[in-house]
C-alpha cells in the first residue's frame, strides 16, 4: 500500500461504561490538526448510556464509528482491543492509534507523531510523552513543557528498557504501523498487565524501529472509576493474571534462539522471591541443552540454580 503524505490513522477507542467521560475524549480527538483519521469506538457492551451518548456524538462527524462487541469475544479490555484490531485489519488500515475512553489528546498528537512515520517507511511506531491528571485539573496544551524527568521515551534497546521499567510506554502513547502488529493480539486471559505482556511480546518477537516525539501529547486520567483502580486492589484477579503472564512470558523467552540473559536472570530472582520453583525448573531445562552452555553467563546461572536446589533439599 502506497503511503501518502496524508495517510489515514485508525484510532481504536475501547470503551465500557464511560457515558459521563467519553464525550470529552471524543472532542479531543475531533480537534486534531491532522484530520485524516477514523475513530472506531468498540463498546464492551456497556450497561450505562455510553451507546446513546456516543451515537449522538457521531451523528455530527462521520469519521467516528460505533461497534458493539460481538458475543464471540469475551468480556474485558484485551478482547475489546482485539475486536478493534480485527476491524482495522479488515478495513486495511495503515496506522493504528490505541486510545482510552477517559484520556485526552493534545490537538497535535496525530500530526507530530505521523510526520516521522510518513518520512521513514522503516519505522514501526512513534511514541510521545504523557502526563497524568485528575478530574478537576485544567489541561494546558503547552508543547514547550516536556516532563523529561518522569517520562522517559528514549532507548537504544526498547525491549530491555521496557522490561526493566526504564521506558514509559502505554497504549495511548504510540502510533503503530499496523503491519508491525498484525501477527499479535492481546492475551484475553489477562485482566492485569495485559498491556505490558502485549508490548513485551511484540518487542521480543519483532525487530522494532521507533522514533520518540519528545512532547507531552496525551493526558492520562486518574480517577476513582478507572479500570485499574477497580482491579488492582483485588488480590485474586491481580495474582492470577500476574502468574499467567509471568509463566507464559518465561516460556516464550526460553523458546527464542538467543534469549536475553537479563530476562532469564530476572526470572531466577522472581522464583526465589515468590517461591516459584517451576520457573527454576523451566530455566534449568533450557540451560542444560548443550547448545546453550556455550555462553559463560548462562553456565554460571545453571550452576547457581543447581546450588540453590541443593541447599533447599
Amino acid at each position: 500500500m502506497v503511503i501518502t503524505d496524508n495517510s489515514k490513522v485508525t484510532i481504536l477507542l475501547a470503551t465500557f461504561n464511560r457515558a459521563h467521560l467519553i464525550v470529552e475524549t471524543l472532542k479531543s480527538i475531533q480537534n486534531q490538526t491532522y484530520d485524516n483519521f477514523e475513530c472506531l469506538i468498540t463498546d464492551d457492551n456497556s450497561a450505562d448510556d455510553t451507546e446513546a451518548v456516543v451515537k449522538k456524538f457521531i451523528d455530527t462527524d462521520d469519521r467516528f464509528l460505533y461497534f458493539k462487541k460481538p458475543e464471540k469475544y469475551p468480556q474485558g479490555l484485551s478482547a475489546t482491543r482485539n475486536f478493534g484490531l480485527d476491524l482495522a485489519e479488515k478495513r486495511k488500515s495503515e496506522f493504528i492509534q490505541f486510545f482510552d475512553d477517559d484520556d485526552i489528546m493534545h490537538p497535535q498528537k496525530l500530526e507530530l507523531q505521523m510526520k516521522p512515520l510518513i518520512a521513514n517507511p522503516k519505522l514501526d511506531l512513534t511514541i510521545c510523552m504523557y502526563r497524568k491528571f485528575h478530574e478537576l485539573e485544567t489541561i494546558e496544551f503547552d508543547l514547550e513543557k516536556a516532563d523529561n524527568n518522569t517520562c522517559n521515551i528514549n532507548s537504544d534497546d526498547i525491549l530491555k528498557s521496557f522490561y526493566l521499567n526504564n521506558f514509559n510506554l502505554n497504549s495511548p502513547g504510540p502510533i503503530w504501523r499496523l503491519s508491525s502488529l498484525n501477527r499479535h493480539r492481546f492475551d484475553e486471559g489477562l485482566f492485569y498487565a495485559e498491556e505490558r505482556e502485549f508490548y513485551l511480546r511484540v518487542f521480543l518477537l519483532e525487530s522494532i524501529e521507533y522514533r520518540p516525539v519528545e512532547k507531552v501529547l496525551f493526558w492520562y486520567r486518574k480517577h476513582a472509576k478507572a479500570i485499574t483502580t477497580n482491579l488492582y486492589p483485588n488480590p485474586k484477579i491481580k495474582a492470577q493474571s500476574e502468574a499467567l503472564f509471568q509463566s507464559n512470558f518465561l516460556k516464550l523467552v526460553l523458546c527464542q534462539k538467543s534469549p536475553p540473559f537479563y530476562i532469564v536472570k530476572s526470572y531466577v530472582k522472581i522464583a526465589l522471591k515468590n517461591d516459584k520453583s517451576e520457573f527454576l525448573d523451566d530455566i534449568q531445562h533450557f540451560l542444560i541443552k548443550p547448545a546453550n552452555l556455550i555462553r559463560i553467563k548462562f553456565l554460571a546461572l545453571l550452576i547457581y540454580i543447581k546450588l540453590i536446589k541443593t541447599f533447599k533439599k
